[in-house]
């Protein structure tokens, strides 16, 4: 791992989203749960009256012991290990493709590669890249945090796009709830995992998506995080830890928002800026094509600067005019600014905007008026209520 990294710990987050037209949900969006009986299918062929979506997104809810964003409904994601730039990885993947991309798309991006993807893991012994010790992750993650396990049989296959979790004939659930404890516990359970089962980490199947880091005034833990999204057909059998999540809700995002603004939940604002982005698209092979179409584009890390007010706080991103030309990504020095203004007074002043306003826990408005880069779209949200356009 990055040893250059002094103040954040490298991670990887999984946006997973899953068609609904074969599922009914319930009228609760926090406690959405999946009836798969055949009358109800045949009664719910068309997606959920509470929503145009065709898709759900799975949140997880962190327990209040978590020392980062306690009782928060998240992605299911967490730190790198040694273990995900393992060589046995090499060997694993040897008979379908081979180092250093194992068949990636090829990101276009050159000297503005987001820095954890552009390091060279070979000075640090490995001989896996980045692109692949990241999806690794969040898959690895995936199934710790939520029982669903994305891979692939050990095999060529000629496409590799439309595949999230293929059905292994060895496998059942009450096997597979075995290795979650013992892949907790210790990382490369999950190579043994998936040797046995002669199956790959579908890395294939997540695109990139986006790159967060954790603003500095959060002293207490950081994490440059890499966020990707996968689109998957139906929604998996999905069953939380118990441990540091207690609850998990498959619910279209446009829910996910409302939920978050009416108080049924909290979400931080990387989770809730991203998936303000999934609200623009209403159909999942839309939103599936797009992501498909920009993962070659690449991503641009965001380190978000905290502009106190008289009236709550800003959170400044890339672009916005009073975003700081030098920002420090050493993490050496804490970025604040401040104003005896309020936050509506230092909005009218500029004319570029990229900033999340915060009053408390729920209350965020998103203001944008510039084009997000790398042929990304911004999200749906403005004034904590949704567009008209929608």
């Amino acid at each position: 791992m990055n040893r250059d990294l002094k103040f954040w710990k490298e991670s990887a987050t999984m946006i997973l989203l899953a068609g609904i037209q074969r599922h009914n949900l319930t009228k609760s969006t926090t406690n959405m749960q999946i009836t798969q009986s055949p009358e109800e299918r045949n009664r719910h062929q068309s997606c959920s009256d509470k929503s145009m979506y065709d898709y759900a997104l799975l949140l997880l809810q962190r327990n209040m012991r978590s020392t980062f964003f306690p009782n928060a409904y998240v992605f299911p994601g967490g730190q790198i290990s040694p273990a995900d730039f393992s060589s046995e990885w090499i060997q694993l993947f040897h008979p379908f493709c081979q180092p250093p991309n194992f068949i990636l798309d090829t990101v276009k991006q050159t000297a503005q590669k987001l820095p954890m993807f552009a390091m060279d893991w070979r000075k640090l012994g490995s001989q896996i890249s980045s692109e692949v010790a990241f999806r690794i992750c969040a898959i690895r993650e995936t199934f710790e945090e939520s029982g669903i396990l994305l891979v692939k049989p050990n095999r060529q296959d000629k496409d590799l796009n439309n595949q999230g979790i293929i059905q292994l004939p060895q496998l059942n659930q009450s096997k597979l709830a075995s290795w979650r404890p013992l892949v907790q516990e210790n990382a490369m359970n999950f190579i043994k995992l998936c040797k046995m089962l002669d199956c790959l980490p579908n890395i294939w199947a997540l695109k990139e998506w986006s790159n967060w880091l954790t603003p500095t005034y959060a002293r207490r833990k950081r994490f440059d995080t890499a966020f990707f999204i996968c689109c998957l057909e139906e929604i998996p059998f999905t069953e939380n830890n118990g441990h540091e999540i207690i609850f998990h809700s498959w619910m279209p995002p446009i829910e996910a928002i409302k939920g978050h603004q009416s108080e049924k939940f909290f979400l931080p604002p990387p989770q809730w800026y991203e998936i303000g982005r999934l609200c623009r698209f209403l159909h999942l092979q839309d939103l599936q094509q797009f992501s498909q179409d920009r993962t070659v584009e690449g991503s641009m890390r965001w380190l978000a600067v905290r502009l106190v007010a008289s009236d709550g706080f800003a959170m400044l991103l890339p672009g916005d005019e009073l975003y700081p030309e030098d920002v420090d990504f050493t993490g050496e020095t804490e970025i604040n600014l401040s104003s005896s203004k309020s936050l509506k007074e230092l909005r009218l002043e500029v004319t570029r905007l990229h900033r999340i306003e915060i009053r408390n826990l729920i209350d965020y408005n998103l203001y944008m008026n510039i084009e997000p880069r790398y042929k990304h779209v911004h999200p749906l949200m403005i004034k904590n209520h949704l567009n008209s356009d929608l």
